[in-house]
């Protein structure tokens, strides 16, 4: 963490103190640590910035764990500190073009997404047994998930770059 911002050692630890109180074993932690492990993993580190509906998430789950007043009050300091290690992150040399490349993928995401969704509504319109229906309404939930997450990702990732291309006002 030395050679990163100090801001994005600021998320990481707050991060890294976040997790420590959840449950790895349950709840959105859990679905994280799972699907994509090296990238909880570059979060916690500092090397990554989680998107903001990832830690919106983890403050789910310490709102299930512990009560929605200490979700309230990690969600200001959460905010805060995701915003000023966002600004470092995108400060940085070669910020315009990663974005750039992120939104691409992102949006390649969006449009799988929402390709399964109609692939899964199609099969489950046409489901015969209630256990394959059961299952295709599982796999269409974890799809519309994907798909809501990808959407946000979007325009959270439009809306860093648009602030990049913005002309400095004085």
């Amino acid at each position: 963490m030395a050679q990163l911002p100090s801001a994005a050692v600021d998320f990481a630890r707050f991060l890294t103190g976040l997790t420590a109180r959840l449950d790895r074993r349950s709840g959105w932690l859990a679905v994280f640590l799972e699907r994509d492990p090296d990238g909880m993993g570059a979060c916690l580190a500092g090397s990554e910035l989680p998107p903001w509906d990832v830690v919106d998430a983890l403050l789910q789950d310490l709102a299930a764990d512990q009560g929605a007043a200490a979700a309230r009050t990690e969600a200001a300091t959460a905010r805060a500190l995701h915003a000023a290690a966002t600004a470092a992150h995108d400060g940085g040399p070669g910020a315009a073009a990663a974005l750039a490349r992120r939104l691409d993928v992102m949006l390649r995401e969006r449009r799988y997404t929402a390709e399964r969704l109609r692939e899964l509504t199609a099969h489950r319109a046409t489901a015969t047994t209630e256990e394959a229906a059961a299952a295709l309404d599982v796999d269409l939930a974890w799809a519309e998930d994907d798909h809501r997450r990808a959407t946000a990702r979007c325009a959270e990732l439009r809306a860093r770059a648009d602030a990049l291309a913005a002309p400095a006002t004085p």
